[in-house]
């Protein structure tokens, strides 16, 4: 089970070192190549995080990309959200959105509380805390 997919580890990765940038304009080369993204999927990336309001882009010469809030108050579980929609270890095993079985499912109850600890996880962790990760706080 694949929980955080590649672009969204990027997503992760370029945000934390935004905040690591403690509010400075960064360009999207330099991020790329501080976190080893290719640039072009991390353009995409970017735009999309600017469309959730999670970053913010400065235009012009000296122009980039800064957190849109305090890395405080950007948790991973909005990350996850805005890159691949809210994390389902509830899905039918037999592939289907809509399973008639589950009324019945012996498994649904188990599936939806794994569900909501990691949503509680995931909303625990700020971009501050991995940010302290990595500094040794």
């Amino acid at each position: 089970m694949e929980l955080i997919r590649r672009n969204t580890e990027y997503a992760i990765r370029a945000l934390v070192h935004l905040a690591a940038c403690k509010g400075e304009v960064v360009s999207a080369k330099e991020i790329a190549e501080a976190q080893d993204i290719p640039i072009e999927f991390l353009q995409k990336i970017l735009q999309r995080l600017g469309r959730a309001g999670l970053v913010v882009s400065h235009r012009g010469a000296a122009g980039g990309f800064s957190l849109a809030r305090k890395p405080s108050e950007i948790n991973l579980l909005e990350v996850i959200t805005v890159m691949q929609g809210r994390p389902a270890v509830n899905k039918c095993f037999l592939g289907r959105e809509a399973c008639e079985r589950a009324p019945t499912c012996r498994l649904k109850y188990n599936w939806l509380v794994l569900e909501q600890k990691i949503g509680e996880f995931l909303a625990d962790v700020t971009l501050q805390d991995l940010v302290d990760q990595l500094l040794g706080k």
